[in-house]
């Protein structure tokens, strides 16, 4: 494994097996409950950190947004780029390290979807936060989206497997309680082949994430537990954390 686990981690076998399955319908969903809780409109600027293939930028430009996003797979930018083109729709996408980014962007909303965030410790997460901060308009909003770590801890799960018709997924997770960081090593069976897998995932309470945020330039405004807006607790699988520029 490389210092950068995310280099190898996001493949394509990472996109078959996890990002082309999501349904089309949850996709936006969760875009029209973001867009309810930020009460952002179409024409709006929107730059989406941690793209991946975009399914929620690509939502976004569709429903007339100015989009940007940033990935740092090239494979999936140009994944972006080619769907975008099918669709006849307008979105710049970029293939950068989200640390150390610099577009003539200023966001009136930027979001981090679907547990982008947490992959480079406090350090380098804060590098993404900053950036972020300094693509983002005065007034803007920042959207966060990861797991709840209260949640995990409580209901910790070591060992998972998990089949569908693409291949069969072995899980084994550690948790570091003082580190805050959960070590994963995913084994995957697909295709007469074998793969493997490691990712280390911090994992940030609210008054981390919050604490971050500040450092950042970015003033917490509100946490839910889920994209309903529902309340945010420890029973709540989320943590989207809404903040203002």
């Amino acid at each position: 494994m490389s210092t950068d686990w995310t280099q190898e981690y996001f493949d394509d076998t990472y996109r078959r097996l996890f990002l082309d399955t999501v349904e089309p319908a949850r996709t936006r969903y969760q875009v029209q409950q973001l867009l309810r809780l930020c009460a952002v409109l179409p024409g709006a600027a929107v730059l989406d950190v941690g793209c991946g293939v975009g399914r929620h930028s690509i939502e976004l430009a569709r429903l007339g947004f100015r989009v940007t996003g940033v990935d740092m797979n090239a494979d999936y930018i140009a994944a972006c780029r080619e769907r975008t083109a099918q669709l006849g729709l307008k979105a710049e996408f970029y293939a950068m390290d989200s640390r150390v980014m610099k577009l003539h962007v200023r966001a009136d909303l930027s979001i981090s979807l679907w547990s982008s965030f947490g992959y480079y410790g406090e350090i380098g997460d804060l590098q993404i936060l900053q950036r972020v901060s300094e693509h983002t308009r005065r007034g803007g909003h920042v959207v966060v989206d990861v797991e709840n770590r209260d949640y995990i801890v409580k209901h910790f799960v070591p060992e998972e497997w998990h089949e569908n018709e693409q291949g069969l997924v072995c899980e084994k997770r550690r948790f570091d309680a003082v580190g805050g960081t959960v070590s994963t090593r995913r084994i995957v069976l697909s295709g007469g082949e074998r793969c493997e897998y490691r990712r280390v995932l911090r994992m940030y309470t609210v008054a981390e994430m919050a604490a971050l945020f500040e450092a950042a330039g970015l003033q917490p405004e509100r946490w839910c537990g889920d994209y309903d807006g529902s309340r945010f607790g420890p029973e709540s699988k989320r943590m989207i954390a809404i903040a203002e520029r």
